[in-house]
């Protein structure tokens, strides 16, 4: 199965990553690939939680387009 993770660094300079298929499997490191590895156990260990209930797991993602405003 691939999963999608999102990152992205706040004004403060710690990072954010987010599993898109999977919005509750969030971390906040202030090292990128920490962040990166920290989402990743975090969504083994979502699915294998779900696998011992017997729960399956089918994500549905959706795109959308947003306008983005200009900076000037």
């Amino acid at each position: 199965m691939k999963l999608h993770i999102s990152i992205f660094q706040l004004p403060d300079g710690m990072h954010v990553a987010t599993c898109a298929e999977i919005p509750m499997c969030q971390v906040l490191r202030q090292n990128k690939g920490h962040a990166i590895q920290d989402v990743k156990k975090m969504v083994q260990q979502f699915l294998a939680e779900r696998a011992a209930e017997g729960r399956t797991f089918e994500p549905e993602l959706r795109e959308f387009e947003v306008e983005y405003p200009t900076i000037s």
